[in-house]
């Protein structure tokens, strides 16, 4: 048995999967079946389908439904009508990484459990609410998050199952910027671990991700934070967010010797023509140290076995 898990493993490990997509489905209007009539199901994409193809294949299957445009919840007016209207829009699985992982394993793992036995999925609408900051779109950028929870886990025995509970969540605005300061971490570590894994991985990837985060000509930083949200007047005014902005600057804190490791392996690989590319961002990438350094302190990364 171990010896079959094992090989299962290593399959997740060498073979390359394409990552599926997920969709919401909600069909509303008494002209459906009872047995989806206002209901909303998951489902699991085809390799490499894109929602248009996705949304295109189920509207043959019934023809004379209208695609609704909005991804809010329909009125009684859409649930009660004679017609058949069908919602569809993309949703993200949510990694649920099962507990015999309590030590850390390989990225190929986790990404294939990112995508597998899933069985919550997130939609997030941007909210804006409050004045509007033409110099700072981050400072008033709320986010309304809905969770769905299937039945079962995806994939089964089916590509699609139904939602059983649906819950909402509002996400602050600084909330949202550690959330996605996490997730820019997260992606440098991972695109580091892919890299010490296998180093005949091509560079082209490698070079977008830290010249966005380290030029900010590109992506503009996280200056933008830093003006929303580290200010006196924030401050002053949200005694409450002290402990999130404490933990959003370990996080700018924490970029750093993520993306040192992985511009010295962009160094590595680099070809000749492109080292001009690499020197400029080696340069950009130093003023940012210095000044991150300066501000929120050194982090250091501690190699393990």
């Amino acid at each position: 048995l171990q010896r079959k898990q094992a090989q299962f493993y290593e399959n997740i490990v060498k073979v390359i999967r394409p990552k599926p997509d997920y969709f919401a489905v909600g069909y509303y209007g008494q002209g459906f079946p009872t047995f989806i009539r206002n209901k909303v199901f998951i489902y699991r994409g085809k390799e490499y389908e894109r929602r248009e193809d996705f949304e295109a294949r189920l509207l043959t299957q019934f023809p004379n439904a209208e695609k609704m445009k909005t991804t809010s919840p329909p009125g009684d007016d859409i649930k009660t009508s004679s017609g058949q209207y069908i919602q569809c829009f993309t949703v993200k699985p949510k990694l649920d990484l099962p507990s015999k992982f309590h030590r850390p394993v390989s990225e190929q793992i986790v990404s294939f459990y990112r995508v597998n036995e899933v069985q919550r999925f997130e939609y997030s609408r941007p909210v804006r609410k409050g004045e509007k900051n033409p110099d700072n779109e981050f400072a008033n950028m709320w986010i309304e998050r809905t969770i769905y929870v299937t039945a079962y886990k995806l994939p089964g025995i089916l590509r699609w199952f139904e939602v059983k509970s649906v819950f909402m969540v509002e996400i602050s605005p600084l909330e949202n910027a550690i959330e996605t300061m996490q997730l820019t971490n997260d992606k440098i570590n991972n695109m580091v671990q892919q890299h010490l894994n296998d180093p005949n991985l091509p560079i082209n990837p490698l070079s977008m991700l830290l010249n966005g985060i380290v030029d900010p000509a590109v992506m503009g930083g996280f200056a933008n934070y830093e003006k929303a949200f580290f200010t006196e007047k924030y401050i002053h005014e949200h005694p409450e967010d002290h402990d999130k902005i404490e933990k959003l600057k370990d996080l700018i804190a924490w970029q750093i010797p993520f993306l040192a490791e992985g511009i010295r392996i962009h160094g590595e690989k680099v070809t000749e023509a492109l080292r001009p590319f690499h020197e400029r961002m080696e340069a950009c990438f130093r003023q940012l140290k210095d000044k991150v350094e300066k501000q929120y302190g050194v982090r250091a990364i501690v190699s393990s076995l």
